[in-house]
């Protein structure tokens, strides 16, 4: 009896397990994408991003809107996770797996600021699709 008890904890706790991993792997390659941001690596971040991403704006447009948004607000100083939500559908984009990250952010220029970078799963690896500064 023990040895049911144990297995039936241990069946209902691995999918948890790996949905918590693949929570946390998009979580690592979101920040490692906005690393690359903070580095003005913008033409990199594109290549990175996911192709839903890339179909809405060519590499240029997206290095001069980061230039002019972005680059303006200098270093980072401090960012914090403040939410992450996990949803199958976004206005406009088709539906399947992303992961909305929101976070609290301190630049070099700017106090108070507020990053969100959607991801998504499509090509089957967590890629950005959006990425917004308030």
């Amino acid at each position: 009896m023990k040895t049911l008890l144990i297995l039936i904890v241990l069946l209902w706790a691995a999918p948890v397990t790996a949905a918590e991993q693949g929570l946390s792997l998009a979580k690592s390659t979101g920040a490692s994408w906005l690393q690359l941001i903070d580095q003005g690596h913008y033409d990199k971040s594109w290549q990175q991003a996911d192709a839903f991403f890339k179909a809405q704006l060519s590499s240029d447009t997206w290095q001069h809107a980061l230039g002019g948004t972005r680059a303006p607000l200098g270093k980072v100083l401090t960012r914090h996770q403040k939410s992450s939500q996990a949803l199958t559908s976004l206005p406009g984009a088709p539906d399947g797996e992303y992961l909305v990250l929101t976070f609290s952010t301190e630049f070099e220029h700017k106090a108070k600021a507020v990053e969100t970078l959607t991801l998504s799963k499509q090509s089957g690896q967590w890629r950005a699709i959006g990425y917004f500064i308030k």
